[in-house]
């Protein structure tokens, strides 16, 4: 497999994505032949990966997102489908590296996000739209998480009361915007869903200083905490997750 490390992207995130989002209440998902080759891209900035997310009764896999890069995903040939279950997610994103930028933040930020845009999301899936997509215009999806750690049992009571109010196949719309907009959160500042077509989301316009941008500095990780918290506070979202990133590989 080939690294993705020597992309022109910064240090954790690639410069774009393309997603193709799945949503099951069994173990297997199937990435049929049209859609994997809408991830493919022959810009080494853009990444075209998969994400999906499990219902399925297990508890070390309900409500977590798997993310893998698709192009080094399939033994086939690249423009052959196939099906991946739950165990092979597991062994590949072990294997790509390269996207741990991306499945750190979704991990650190997904319950929190899921738990700030609940109660929208049961309102509806067009309420919720409008509102991430506003939110991230003026650049405040930051401002609704609270500071306080989401359970684990909080977190999948938010993911089935979603399923049951909504049904299985308009929860997969509402998450997969849900995810859309918590990438935006990263630093992304281009987000486009796609409903019916493909791929679901494609994101770009990474938010990152140029090299002649950056300062040093020698910050204890109680002190970073401290600046993460009152970048939220100012409203500074981006930055905030930027810290956060940083100090989850310390």
């Amino acid at each position: 497999m080939r690294s993705r490390g020597n992309i022109a992207a910064p240090p954790h995130l690639p410069q774009s994505l393309k997603v193709e989002v799945k949503f099951t209440t069994g173990t297997t998902i199937s990435v049929p032949k049209r859609e994997r080759e809408a991830l493919l891209d022959n810009d080494r900035n853009v990444v075209g990966v998969v994400a999906a997310l499990f219902w399925c009764g297990k508890r070390d896999i309900d409500g977590r997102w798997f993310i893998v890069d698709a192009a080094e995903s399939f033994r086939s040939g690249k423009t052959e489908g196939g099906s991946l279950g739950v165990q092979d997610l597991r062994r590949i994103e072990k294997s790509q590296p390269w996207l741990g930028g991306v499945r750190k933040h979704v991990e650190r930020m997904w319950p929190p996000f899921l738990c700030a845009f609940g109660e929208l999301a049961l309102a509806g899936h067009k309420a919720l739209q409008a509102e991430l997509r506003e939110e991230h215009r003026v650049g405040k999806l930051g401002n609704h998480l609270g500071d306080a750690a989401v359970l684990d049992m909080e977190h999948r009571r938010a993911v089935q009361a979603i399923v049951e109010t909504h049904g299985t196949s308009m929860a997969g719309h509402i998450f997969q915007d849900l995810l859309a907009y918590l990438l935006g959160l990263a630093g992304y500042q281009t987000i486009r869903t796609n409903p019916v077509g493909v791929p679901d989301i494609a994101v770009s316009g990474l938010i990152d200083a140029g090299p002649h941008d950056r300062v040093t500095l020698d910050l204890s990780r109680p002190q970073v905490e401290t600046l993460i918290r009152l970048a939220r506070k100012a409203g500074e979202a981006i930055l905030a997750d930027k810290l956060e990133l940083r100090i989850a590989n310390m």
